[in-house]
């Protein structure tokens, strides 16, 4: 689900958003899924006839594509919200991980067909840190590891141009992916590292999807469910340093018909807080 992970020099790990697991490696996983789903099943058929291929994707097509846009977002001209919740872990060699406080958040996104196979999208990203036993919006945070009272910041990302997704921008993603179905029930891997962002840094996300949905021309954005776990340098508000470790991600969520499905209290903060968030970006 969008997601161009872009670190900042301020802190490498501002990029993070659940989405940012999938852009073109999920359209070269969409790719196997299209070898398998796009000849469809013979007339009477139920959906568990339709095989997903498992392992290395195929060459990506048209198809592919089109496949992945419905499980990113859509494949109609609309915009598409996903809401998740997660959990932020700091780990430390040969100590016990400490769960450090929670997240919740919304990624946007406004969709553009522009051809046949090939779309346009911007996206929005902004995600919220709670407390981890009281559930409470966090304004300060004591940090465990330092014990510094340290004012905390929202997770912003917003797209300044559009992600163009087609066959022909899918080549030599350096991503590794793989698709899996059961009954009706699909579910895509994408998994991803770096090697310039500062270390460690990976992601590993599994979506789920209907393949009725799926293959049906009459949904452009069927349902759909993530769960993604990502590792990253420490926030740079928590004002760690050098201090050895990383922060573990762990989050997961759904696609929404609409904003109005986000919780209230998530949207009145949003609202509030960051009000551009919701507002549709110039060209889309």
């Amino acid at each position: 689900m969008g997601h161009e992970y872009r670190p900042s020099p301020a802190d490498p790990s501002a990029g993070f958003t659940r989405r940012s697991l999938l852009v073109w490696g999920g359209a070269a996983a969409a790719g196997a899924l299209a070898a398998g789903m796009s000849q469809g099943a013979p007339p009477g058929a139920s959906a568990s006839d339709r095989v997903v291929p498992t392992g290395a994707p195929l060459a990506v097509d048209g198809r592919g594509v089109e496949l992945y846009m419905k499980l990113h977002a859509a494949t109609a001209d609309v915009e598409v919200p996903w809401y998740y919740t997660g959990r932020i872990y700091a780990v430390r060699e040969r100590q016990p991980p400490v769960h450090l406080f929670n997240l919740e958040g919304t990624e946007i996104y406004w969709v553009r067909r522009r051809s046949t196979f090939e779309w346009q999208t911007f996206s929005s990203t902004l995600t919220f840190y709670r407390d981890a036993r009281s559930g409470e919006y966090l304004e300060s945070f004591v940090n465990p590891l330092t014990a510094k009272t340290l004012a905390v910041r929202p997770n912003v990302l917003r797209s300044k141009r559009p992600a163009m997704f087609s066959p022909e921008g899918t080549a030599g993603q350096p991503w590794f992916v793989e698709s899996h179905q059961n009954g009706d029930d699909v579910w895509l891997v994408t998994s991803r590292q770096s090697l310039t962002a500062p270390q460690p840094w990976s992601e590993t996300q599994t979506i789920f999807a209907k393949a009725s949905e799926l293959v049906d021309p009459g949904r452009p954005r069927p349902a759909a469910m993530f769960s993604s776990s990502y590792l990253a340098p420490y926030l740079a508000w928590m004002e760690m340093g050098e201090a050895p470790g990383h922060l573990m991600w762990h989050s997961s969520g759904r696609k929404l018909a609409s904003i109005e499905e986000m919780p209230s209290a998530y949207r009145e903060r949003a609202k509030r807080l960051q009000p551009g968030h919701f507002d549709t970006p110039s060209g889309a």
